[in-house]
């Protein structure tokens, strides 16, 4: 999931971290997918493919498709390619190639691109959306889901998460990131010149209504907080015991029944 091409990536490497991606991009599955149609295409250019999370969901949905995954961190293509042989897909379906999303080389031309959870993590963040346009055909649609993460919020509130919070996104902007870079989505794609340029807000507002849901996100969010963990506590920017306060505050607010968790991604579509 990340074109790393800061010099730090805030979740890491880790093989934990590689499972947490497959396991959150099944979680959120539905709220950016069920906008998304990629039926009336062959050729699918996915920027940031990472260890293939959302490109197993992709042929999934879309079984017609031919991937071709550009991925800058080698080991996340390892990764992605015993992924994908696990489940069965092999060089017709799918092919990562490893470069910068910023200066793509490539040598086909796609019917459309999609980029997840990618472009908060790279300085000049636009620099992509011109990189990948030459190779999109006319017409191509293009599907950028990103963060807006100043839009976090729980009932009742607990310190020990956002101010947590509040020092992950710090550190995010400070190695080369932006954490609310799904605001800038639709000016970012007019200024690169893309057209029929749509945005939407997507995400979770959970209650007592749906306690089930509200305790996987609960979890997830907490999976998501705690993979940036070794790298702020590395960086002298949160202690151990900061990060098991996150953990227990997330824990009891998953379990409250008057709980709330609400959070909004941007999702926008473009065409070349």
């Amino acid at each position: 999931m990340s074109e790393s091409t800061t010099t730090k990536y805030i979740h890491g490497y880790l093989d934990e971290e590689q499972e947490r991606l497959r396991e959150q991009a099944l979680v959120i599955e539905n709220p950016i997918y069920d906008f998304i149609d990629f039926s009336g295409m062959k050729k699918l250019l996915e920027i940031g493919s990472g260890v293939g999370a959302q490109t197993e969901i992709l042929l999934r949905r879309f079984p017609h498709l031919e991937i071709t995954g550009v991925e800058y961190e080698t080991k996340q293509i390892s990764k992605a390619l015993e992924n994908m042989a696990a489940l069965g897909y092999g060089p017709d379906k799918v092919h990562f190639v490893q470069q910068d999303a910023r200066r793509l080389q490539l040598s086909d031309s796609y019917d459309g691109a999609f980029l997840c959870w990618v472009l908060e993590h790279i300085p000049n963040p636009i620099e992509v959306l011109h990189s990948m346009k030459p190779f999109l055909k006319p017409g191509a649609m293009v599907s950028i889901t990103e963060v807006f993460n100043k839009t976090f919020y729980t009932y009742p509130y607990r310190a020990e998460v956002m101010d947590y919070w509040e020092t992950y996104n710090q550190y995010q902007v400070e190695i080369g990131g932006d954490p609310q870079v799904g605001a800038r989505l639709g000016e970012m794609l007019r200024e690169a010149g893309y057209s029929h340029i749509s945005l939407r807000s997507g995400g979770f507002h959970l209650d007592g209504r749906e306690p089930e849901e509200k305790r996987t996100v609960f979890e997830y969010w907490k999976n998501l907080m705690s993979s940036g963990a070794p790298l702020l506590v590395q960086e002298g920017k949160v202690t151990e015991s900061q990060v098991k306060a996150m953990q227990s505050a997330i824990d009891e607010l998953k379990e409250m029944a008057d709980s709330v968790f609400y959070y909004r991604f941007i999702q926008a579509t473009a065409f070349a």
